[in-house]
């Protein structure tokens, strides 16, 4: 097999992974009209609204700098200073990193 081929099966892999991680913190709540949709109860990232982040992406492309504004159970919303806000797909995300001392990036 060669290196491009494990690559791609490694990244499926940890995306496959990641969304079962997520499935398995989420609510599914039927609206009205049938559909369903999925709210994030108790969500971790709640805690740290408004705080400035380091959001890292699975394809390592880079790092995405400013504070974090809202989530949903697809969705991560951070606001940044060179680009504005930007709004991250939750299955691409690696991890957050939070600035302990309260500084900011801006």
């Amino acid at each position: 097999m060669d290196v491009a081929t494990m690559v791609a099966i490694n990244n499926l892999n940890m995306i496959n992974m990641m969304t079962m991680l997520q499935e398995a913190n989420n609510i599914v709540i039927m609206n009205e009209n049938g559909k369903e949709w999925k709210d994030m109860d108790g969500s971790l990232l709640e805690q740290y609204m408004g705080r400035e982040c380091v959001v890292s992406l699975f394809n390592e492309v880079g790092a995405i700098k400013g504070k974090l504004m809202a989530a949903d159970a697809q969705w991560v919303q951070v606001d940044t200073v060179k680009k504005g806000t930007q709004l991250i797909n939750r299955n691409m995300i690696r991890n957050i990193t939070f600035d302990k001392c309260g500084g900011g990036w801006r």
